[in-house]
């Protein structure tokens, strides 16, 4: 997304197709301003893609992967987020969708949903519950390492989450850049976000340099523990049929 992603579309595809995928998505956030580029250059790659959006609440609610299964699927992503901009707008910029925009909306897609998993579990349990009696099958819940030391515990978490809900595990990356060495990059746009200067921004800056793609073999490492969630991606992929 624009002043948060430091690779563009293209190359995310490029990279995809060099290390193997068998598939790649994009999911800029709240907009889809990203997917035809990344669609014509996988074209070029002859790689299977799919165009989605990260879903971001105004209202507490955690981001939610959405991503169109077929062609009225992509007309209720669109319509959602069109609906949630027609909002008075009170700060350029800001977040305006909200939960029941998603339980309008949000049919015809596949949902991944990214708890905050350093808070509590109940108010993430309660709305995997509320989603998954909207949504059924359509709906898993996304983890995805963060680098801090407690990875194994967090997908644990994770895993025991979803198991209680009842919803699949999935693995994600969280990917901001194709290749470590755009972090720099990525900085230098995070600060321009914040209109601060890089020096001063802190811990608004990652902590590291590890949101970038990973070949399948180095996410097969991370998610040892739960293969099936890296299988979940590649089901989650086949329900996709939209170009």
């Amino acid at each position: 997304s624009f002043l948060r992603g430091a690779s563009k579309p293209e190359e995310l595809v490029v990279a995809a197709k060099l290390m193997g995928f068998s598939a790649i998505g994009l999911a800029d956030r709240n907009t889809v301003a990203g997917v035809v580029r990344a669609w014509q250059q996988a074209k070029v790659e002859t790689l299977s893609y799919h165009p989605g959006c990260r879903l971001v609440f105004c209202d507490g609610t955690p981001d939610i992967l959405a991503y169109p299964q077929d062609r009225k699927g992509w007309g209720h992503l669109c319509r959602m987020l069109t609906q949630a901009n027609l909002r008075d707008e009170t700060e350029k910029g800001a977040t305006l969708l909200q939960r029941g925009d998603l339980l309008e909306w949000g049919d015809l897609m596949s949902l991944a949903v990214l708890p905050d998993l350093s808070t509590g579990t109940q108010d993430s349990l309660a709305l995997l519950r509320q989603l998954k009696d909207r949504f059924g099958r359509n709906l898993r819940l996304g983890v995805s390492p963060c680098y801090a030391g407690n990875d194994r515990f967090r997908i644990e978490q994770a895993a025991a989450l979803a198991e209680i809900a009842g919803v699949p595990l999935m693995a994600t990356n969280d990917v901001l850049y194709h290749t470590a060495e755009r972090r720099p990059l990525q900085d230098v746009l995070t600060a321009i976000r914040l209109n601060t200067p890089v020096a001063e921004v802190g811990l608004q800056l990652a902590a590291n340099a590890e949101r970038h793609l990973k070949p399948p073999m180095e996410m097969a490492r991370l998610f040892r523990r739960h293969p099936q969630a890296l299988a979940e991606t590649l089901r989650f992929a086949q329900e996709l049929t939209f170009s």
